[in-house]
């Protein structure tokens, strides 16, 4: 399985997660509105947790969270990538994505979803990925179905209701 560490999309500069990504993150993480679906703003002791999660999970598998920039200047946009995740009962892979609120609406979710599952499929060889929301976020819900995912089910991810999407590589491969 090859490691893609870095990679672009028309818009965005995609990097591996490290270390110096925390003030990043913290950002990402304190912004209400952001968090309002990811389960309420997070505190930085737990960012850095989550931080470090992230580098572990690269170094056991070889792919993980992103870290995505604006190529016209640089800008942080948000964080998106591929992890293990349990959904269901059932470990998966997942699609994940959080953008900085100035970002939204703009097409770069759907842009980062896209280049992830190319890297899903065709570099990484995976034969599904799933991807959950809380059902409230139809923004979310729009940018997984626009990817090609398809409603699953109803779930309970941590203590709360979700939405599960699925996309197979073998539906992908048929569009």
């Amino acid at each position: 399985m090859k490691s893609i560490e870095t990679f672009e999309t028309n818009r965005l500069i995609a990097r591996r997660v490290r270390a110096e990504d925390l003030a990043d993150l913290n950002r990402l993480y304190r912004d209400s509105r952001v968090m309002a679906t990811l389960g309420g703003v997070r505190p930085a002791d737990e960012t850095r947790a989550r931080l470090r999660d992230h580098i572990a999970h690269w170094q056991r598998y070889g792919f993980g969270i992103w870290i995505f920039r604006d190529k016209a200047n640089e800008q942080y946009v948000g964080r998106a990538g591929l992890q293990h995740a349990v959904a269901n009962g059932r470990d998966e892979i997942e699609l994940l994505y959080a953008l900085m609120a100035q970002y939204w609406g703009r097409g770069y979710a759907s842009e980062m979803a896209r280049a992830l599952l190319t890297i899903a499929f065709d570099d990484l060889g995976l034969k599904e990925v799933v991807a959950f929301t809380l059902p409230t976020n139809k923004a979310s819900w729009r940018v997984m179905e626009k990817a090609g995912f398809r409603y699953e089910s109803d779930i309970i991810h941590a203590g709360l209701p979700h939405v599960l999407y699925r996309l197979r590589a073998s539906e992908r491969a048929r569009r």
